[in-house]
């Protein structure tokens, strides 16, 4: 299957939107938390003379629609398989940032067989370190974890007001009453409730690289580096000059090292 930019596929009983062009291998794209497919606008450049790139939007984010319903970073690790499997790929590289490399840990330990390689950037084995994180996020993420969904709400309205006013497109086309781009926030933020894939990465048998910002604010070195250890033989790349965003902040330059690792002349 090919599609440009607003292609549509069905996966998992939603509408995934995706982009896919270039030629080679296939590489995934996974993005972060609050951004859908357009985070990698500047880095897919320099990666599809080279590759087969796709990017796509997850659940809650962009054009891609399913049920306004709860969701794991497990569902969202097999709507990747599913995608992957809707485009006729029979594996893929996958490359996921920050929300979107904890998809791509679970989607590594539950669909093995559907990996090629594996990059992991700016992301941790469980979701978020209470300390590094500001009062309003950490109350945020408290409520969720007690189930407050209308707290949850109300702490996110007030730290992006314009956030809980927009109103996102309309589910489907029978004149269903649209979401606040805030629900569909709150939706993603409690998805990585009980995400930890700690103890369980010494499984993953694919070639693996971790890319890290050395300026990253979010995300502990030491943990990044926790992670690489129980991943057997993976690699780390440490980026000097580059925070949480590599992907934006060093586009060629990062898609030039990745390129090596995985076409294997790293």
């Amino acid at each position: 299957m090919t599609g440009g930019e607003g292609a549509i596929t069905v996966t998992n009983g939603g509408r995934t939107s995706f982009r896919i062009d270039g030629a080679g291998p296939p590489v995934v794209l996974v993005h972060g938390l609050q951004i859908g497919q357009d985070l990698f606008d500047a880095f897919r450049r320099h990666l599809i003379d080279t590759f087969t790139v796709v990017t796509y939007d997850q659940r809650d984010r962009g054009a891609s629609v399913f049920a306004p319903e709860p969701y794991t970073i497990d569902d969202l690790a097999d709507d990747l398989a599913a995608l992957i499997s809707a485009l006729g790929f029979d594996q893929a590289h996958v490359l996921g940032t920050s929300y979107g490399g904890m998809i791509a840990q679970a989607f590594a330990l539950r669909h093995p067989n559907r990996l090629d390689r594996l990059i992991l950037g700016s992301t941790n084995r469980f979701p978020f370190d209470p300390a590094r994180l500001p009062d309003g996020v950490r109350a945020l993420l408290g409520a969720l974890e007690t189930g407050d969904h209308a707290r949850a709400r109300a702490l996110l309205a007030q730290m992006a007001p314009a956030v809980g006013r927009a109103a996102a497109r309309p589910r489907d086309s029978e004149g269903e009453t649209p979401e606040s781009a805030g629900e569909q926030l709150v939706r993603r933020f409690a998805a990585t409730r009980g995400f930890d894939t700690r103890g369980l990465l010494g499984s993953v048998t694919s070639p693996t690289l971790v890319v890290h910002g050395r300026r990253d604010a979010t995300i502990r070195v030491a943990d990044v580096l926790a992670m690489a250890d129980e991943i057997p033989g993976a690699s780390v790349l440490q980026l000097a000059d580059a925070g949480h965003a590599w992907e934006n902040e060093r586009p060629e330059s990062a898609a030039a090292l990745i390129a090596a690792f995985l076409t294997g002349s790293d």
